[in-house]
């Protein structure tokens, strides 16, 4: 999944357009199923954090 940019001088309707179409288009994904867009999510979450303590934080990789 990749993250969206959006411009933050732009119009705040479109940003949460955007934010929306994204949170419906993960909910399709798992046919509805919720639980599994959540579990989906701390994943994400997670690899990040990792990425981040691990590495670009501590020096241990050059971004």
């Amino acid at each position: 999944m990749e993250a969206a940019v959006v411009d933050p001088s732009c119009d705040l309707n479109k940003q949460e357009e955007a934010l929306l179409k994204r949170v419906d288009e993960l909910i399709a994904v798992h046919q509805g199923d919720l639980r599994a867009v959540i579990e989906t999510l701390l994943m994400a979450y997670d690899d990040r954090v990792d990425q981040v303590s691990n590495g670009f934080v501590r020096g241990r990789k050059r971004g």
